[in-house]
């Protein structure tokens, strides 16, 4: 069989693999949390998968990440067995485009991911009033500063999802934040003549909670609401 035809068999195989792998970690996974004692569920905080899975996001991430790089290493392995038999001159081309490929899978693993643990958002209207949303006035622009929450109960971290609209009704902006009903953050938004802020919760009190968006949004902003992983 030619190198190249060698090489593309083994790029579709590996990934066929390395899904098939994945898939069978998250079953072994799911099956283990099933075998586990309800009481140690409990002691773990992962009775309710929901909120438990908000609760432990960043772990999640570092165990999807962690799992990740075995399977991209293991992809790798075979895929350098094959670029091996090629002439040396083509080897760059071959690797160059396994590294590139590699990445895309990355890319694409992380955006399914933070799909996955996002909450539902719901309630905008309830949240947009609640929190100081709504309509305001920026250098002769008019922008819809909507609000969306969770909906879990008073006393909890609440986490938020924040978009701004212009007239026409398109998305120039995106944030991701937390409330904490019944704390001692601020809530509401704040508005300046060029801005607004909000109040992170789930930062840090040592680090910077207040959160600041430029209005009317900025190019960066519009970007980065349509490339997944920066909004």
């Amino acid at each position: 069989m030619p190198v190249a035809r060698a090489y593309f068999t083994q790029l579709l195989l590996g990934t066929l693999y390395a899904v098939l792998f994945v898939c069978l970690m998250l079953m072994v996974a799911g099956a283990a949390m099933l075998l586990l004692p309800s009481t140690v569920l409990r002691q773990w905080g992962l009775n309710n998968a929901g909120p438990a899975l908000q609760q432990h996001r960043e772990t999640v991430y570092w165990l999807a990440a962690g799992l990740m790089a075995i399977t991209l290493g293991w992809f790798y392995t075979g895929v350098s067995r094959v670029i091996a038999l090629a002439m040396p001159r083509w080897r760059p081309i071959y690797q160059t485009t396994t590294v590139l490929y590699m990445l895309a899978l990355s890319y694409g693993a992380a955006i399914a991911v933070v799909a996955a643990l996002r909450p539902h958002y719901q309630q905008c209207d309830m949240y947009t009033q609640r929190l100081n949303g709504g309509t305001r006035q920026y250098r002769g622009q008019q922008l819809r500063i909507e609000l969306c929450g969770s909906g879990v109960a008073s006393g909890l971290q609440d986490p938020i999802r924040l978009r701004i609209f212009d007239e026409q009704g398109r998305w120039r902006a995106v944030r991701y934040f937390t409330v904490q009903w019944g704390g001692h953050y601020p809530l509401l938004l704040d508005y300046a003549h060029d801005h607004f802020a909000y109040f992170d919760a789930s930062e840090d009190e040592d680090e910077d909670f207040v959160k600041i968006v430029p209005m009317p949004p900025t190019l960066a902003d519009w970007l980065s609401t349509r490339i997944p992983l920066l909004d």
